[in-house]
């Protein structure tokens, strides 16, 4: 920091605290405010005099002083007009007052308006005078100002680091010996990864990690399960890591720097535009297909809604296609059960889905890495209490293939909950070791 102590020192002679002119600034402006308030007791004794009179009772609307036009004025009714002798400076929108400023008082008021010009002329002269001192140390107080704004940054990703109890991620370059040859090498690992803007003692961390072979994450699972804000967790880590910032997340989470982070989430139909739900997404996928390279992050949510179900789905697979094909490393949700096999089907892309819990008809808001989201309309329905024969029959029209899979997903599903609840015994054990 380079110091200015001369300045400062004029700038505290010159102004107060509020930025207001000190009398002091001058001894020209200490005289003409003296003479200003003693020009101003007596304009105002004088015109309040007039206004108080009994005898001018009868002839004014209120017996009060304002001012019109910077002139201090009387209010007097029209119809009265000539009974107190004064230039009229304005009359009220009815026509039925008229503000007049005594001839008694003209040259008070004349005086009173000539220190308030000196005065002016004063200022402008002193403000003149300190910019000038200001301008000749304008590239020491620039370089300070970059100073205090570059610690000032620091100490407020500090402060808001603090706030979210985070942690510095580990930032890594793109690589070049992934195992799988179309990968682009970007690396996301996201532990205990929390979304900044939720209550941090409420919200489910989410744990992402795209390995060696990944950079395709398809996410499934029912609404309001949370895959949205799976999908906005990772681009706000991303991007919150690329800004410097501590993120809410485990020690450990690694993250490369990628050049641009493109994304289409949520359902923002174009009324300007007259654009549907499926336009929107199509508008904004159009310009990330033209933008995105192997060094771009691509964020899409609800691929291939909003239209034909068919359609979509077939859409869907082929955006996805074309991002795997062109090695962009790409995070989608979707709703469409066909893109769970694509998950399985190519290399490079991996499945996930937000758990839900059909026990309490609730999402658990848990992101399960390699495992694809299950239908639960079944499960639900029968949990409400839909007679049983209905489920029965609804079973039979699904195809076998669909329910030996959904079953499979329910076993893991549980398997992984003993897993979880035998974990979190042997940790209060250890924890009432310890």
């Amino acid at each position: 920091l380079e110091e200015c102590t001369t300045v400062q020192n004029e700038i505290g002679r010159v102004l107060d605290d509020t930025g207001m002119i000190l009398d002091s600034a001058s001894v020209k402006l200490a005289t003409i405010r003296r003479e200003l308030r003693i020009s101003f007791d007596r304009l105002h004794s004088k015109i309040t005099n007039i206004a108080t009179s009994q005898a001018n009772a009868k002839y004014l609307q209120e017996p009060i002083v304002t001012q019109r036009n910077g002139r201090y004025v009387i209010p007097l009714k029209a119809e009265h007009k000539g009974r107190i002798p004064g230039v009229v400076h304005d009359q009220s929108s009815s026509g039925a007052t008229l503000f007049i400023e005594p001839l008694t008082t003209v040259e008070l008021n004349n005086r009173y308006r000539e220190l308030q010009i000196e005065e002016e002329n004063e200022i402008r002269r002193i403000l003149a005078a300190l910019s000038e001192m200001v301008g000749e140390s304008a590239d020491k107080i620039s370089h300070t100002v970059e100073v205090l704004a570059y610690l000032d940054l620091v100490f407020a990703r500090a402060k808001y680091a603090e706030s979210l109890d985070a942690n510095e991620p580990h930032l890594v370059a793109f690589r070049t010996d992934m195992a799988n040859p179309q990968h682009p090498g970007g690396t996301i690992q996201l532990m205990n990864a929390r979304h900044p803007l939720l209550d941090q003692q409420k919200v489910v961390p989410t744990d992402v990690e795209l390995d060696d072979n990944t950079f395709m994450l398809i996410i499934t699972g029912p609404n309001t399960g949370g895959k949205t804000v799976a999908l906005k967790t990772i681009g706000l880590m991303t991007l919150m890591a690329q800004c410097g910032l501590h993120l809410p997340a485990a020690q450990g989470t690694t993250l490369s720097v990628f050049e641009d982070v493109y994304a289409d989430i949520g359902d923002e139909q174009s009324i300007e535009q007259s654009l549907s739900t499926f336009s929107s997404h199509m508008t904004n996928i159009i310009q990330i297909l033209k933008l995105a390279n192997p060094r771009s992050l691509v964020i899409l949510d609800e691929l291939g809604a909003g239209t034909d179900p068919a359609e979509g789905s077939a859409l869907a697979r082929s955006l996805l296609i074309h991002f795997l094909e062109r090695g962009v490393t790409t995070i989608v949700t979707t709703h469409h059960p066909e893109l769970k096999a694509f998950g399985y089907e190519r290399p490079g892309v991996r499945n996930a889905s937000v758990e839900f819990d059909v026990e309490t008809l609730a999402p658990t808001y848990r992101l399960m890495v390699g495992i694809p989201g299950r239908s639960n309309a079944l499960a639900i329905a029968s949990r409400l209490g839909l007679p049983a024969d209905i489920i029965e029959q609804a079973r039979g029209m699904v195809a076998t293939e669909d329910l030996k899979v959904d079953d499979l997903l329910d076993e893991i599903q549980k398997t992984r909950d003993e897993i979880r609840h035998l974990l979190s015994r042997k940790q209060e054990e250890e924890a009432e070791i310890d």
